[in-house]
């Protein structure tokens, strides 16, 4: 029987076949952190992405409220003549919700009374909608500017959207500022 001699090659093979035989703990540390990395990546685009659908939520409703308003006030012209449709005020937080006044006449109410109640009902439904929820109205003309302004929760601060829509007169030195969405509709 005849033997080859081992060439170079296939003992050098052979050898390191021997001395590797498993991952060694740094080549396992070095994977479980690129792991974390990728994992704390994920878990930190999926709460943004939670927080710009909760804002578009919110978004949704002003538009949704901003729009009922528009049109309470094109169905009651004469009250929007009249100014009754105006708020002015600084924005609150903490405002209560209101209950509407019957009219003075129960078979007929004034276009006064009529936008009064809208106004309430808006306030209403912009407390029960939104949180920290307020309006402002100013007319312009056959215009009326509404904007709805309402606080971010504050899982939703580090947006940082800010509240560039916002009436200026209405959210001066108020901190945080609200966010704003701001609808103009003809009449």
């Amino acid at each position: 029987m005849f033997f080859y001699p081992r060439t170079r090659i296939q003992f050098l093979t052979r050898a390191r076949r021997t001395k590797q035989t498993g991952a060694s703990l740094l080549e396992v540390l070095i994977a479980i952190l690129i792991m974390s990395f990728g994992i704390t990546g994920i878990a930190l685009l999926m709460s943004t992405t939670i927080q710009h659908n909760k804002t578009s939520q919110y978004q949704m409703v002003a538009w949704h409220i901003a729009t009922q308003l528009a049109e309470s006030m094109r169905a009651n012209t004469d009250g929007f003549w009249a100014d009754a449709y105006l708020k002015t005020d600084s924005y609150s937080a903490s405002r209560q919700t209101a209950s509407e006044r019957d009219c003075a006449v129960a078979s007929a109410c004034t276009s006064i009374e009529i936008a009064n109640k809208d106004m309430v009902k808006t306030a209403n439904n912009l407390l029960l909608s939104l949180p920290g929820g307020d309006f402002n109205v100013q007319r312009n003309g056959n215009r009326a500017d509404i904007w709805i302004m309402w606080m971010e929760p504050t899982t939703a601060a580090s947006l940082s959207f800010g509240s560039a829509n916002c009436r200026a007169p209405a959210i001066s030195g108020i901190t945080p500022p609200p966010r704003c969405f701001y609808w103009r509709a003809a009449l």
